[in-house]
Formats: C-alpha cells, structure tokens, sequence
C-alpha cells in the first residue's frame, strides 16, 4: 500500500489544491449568486459545484498527462507554464483590495434566478480552473500509476469535501468569520501558491535544461 500512497506528495499537493480553491474566498461569490435561492436550492448549487469540481479534478490525474502528450507538450514545459499561471494567480489574490474583476462580473451575472450558473462560473472557473488542472497534472507526473490515483485523488476528494461544506454552510461561515477575516486567510493562501508557484518554475526549467542538455546541470552544481 506505501507504494501507492505518497504522503509527502499527498500532503504538499492538498495544501496547494485548497490554496487554489481557497473555500473562504467564494464564499462571498456564493451567497450574492444564490441570493434568491430557496434553502433546498442553494444546497443543490453546494452539491453540483462539489461534483463538478471533483470530476474534473479526477480527469485531470487521470488523463491529464496523456492529454499533453497528444498536444506534444512535455511535462517541463508544462510546468514552468503552469507555475507562471499559479504565480499570477497568487499575485492577484495578494494585491486584491476586493474580488478580481472578473469574479465581481461572475457575482453581477448570477444575479439572475437559474441555477445553471453552479458549473459555469461557480465550479469552472471560479473554483477550478488552468491553476488547479496545471497542479494535478504535474503532481501526478512525479508518482508511478496506480499511486497517482491513490494519493491525488484521496487529496482531491478530501479538498472537495471541504469546499461543498463551505458553501453548505456560507450563511454560517460568512457570519461567524467575517469578511475581514476571509480577506487575512486569503492573503495567507495567496504567498503559500506563490511559493508553489516559483518551486514548480524552477524545477520546470532544471527539468527541461537537464532533458535538452544532459550533464550541464550537474556539472553547474558541481
């Protein structure tokens, strides 16, 4: 069973997951969206976007590899682009004074009474989106098959339980924590994908300088 569970791996790809979902953050997002929304149907938007998130999350273990294999795109590059994207990302989360731009225009549109909005934008992109599928990929590209399923994918089930009971409990949460708060706990988030953001560039780089120049690496570090 060790052999197919990485902890190590397991635990730094939650921290990051649940930094890019940042539960708290949408929590806002969800409340002005559903505003409208009877009990019973604001708990079908928590559950839809919990499944939907997870299913791609899943996808993404599962194929996500082979999917760049077809575009001839190799893991290196993938991963100083996926770090570039996670790094803009925690930058955004860092410097907003308010939700991103593009968030409020989510808030704005889903003012109207229809509950489509739970895939598009709640669960794609406001949950998961390029930084999460970037993560998963490169995440499972450092662990043997069958251990990729075992360890991202427990971590990815754990990170999506975690976001359907924020959202189940918004009222409650957005209450007792309070905006000010959610706002600290995004900032903390925000320099903990920063720091994921650079590993992942800097490894990506190593990796791909080691691939098309074999031995310079070593023969810099020496």
């Amino acid at each position: 069973m060790s052999a197919l569970f990485d902890q190590a791996v397991f635990l730094k790809f939650l921290a990051a997951v649940l930094a890019i979902f940042n539960p708290l953050y949408n929590i806002p997002i969800f409340l002005s969206m559903t505003r409208d929304c009877t009990p019973a149907e604001r708990r079908r938007v928590a559950m839809i976007v919990m499944a939907s998130v997870t299913v791609i999350a899943l996808i993404s273990v599962a194929i996500g590899e082979e999917v760049l294999a077809v575009f001839g795109i190799d893991v290196p590059s993938f991963r100083v682009a996926g770090g570039l994207i996670i790094f803009g990302i925690g930058m955004s989360m860092l410097n907003a004074q308010d939700r991103a731009p593009g968030d409020q225009a989510a808030v704005v549109d889903g003012h109207a009474r229809k509950l489509n909005f739970a895939v598009v934008p709640l669960a794609i992109p406001l949950t998961i989106g390029p930084g999460t599928i970037a993560v998963t990929i490169v995440f499972s590209h450092q662990l043997s098959d069958g251990a990729e399923l075992v360890t991202l994918g427990s971590a990815i089930l754990i990170a999506c339980f975690i976001v359907g009971l924020g959202l189940l409990f918004a009222d409650s949460i957005s209450r007792l924590v309070g905006e000010t708060m959610i706002n600290v706990l995004t900032r903390i988030m925000a320099i903990l994908l920063v720091a994921v953001a650079v590993e992942m560039v800097l490894t990506g780089i190593f990796n791909a300088v080691d691939a098309h120049y074999p031995g310079l690496t070593g023969s810099v570090v020496n």
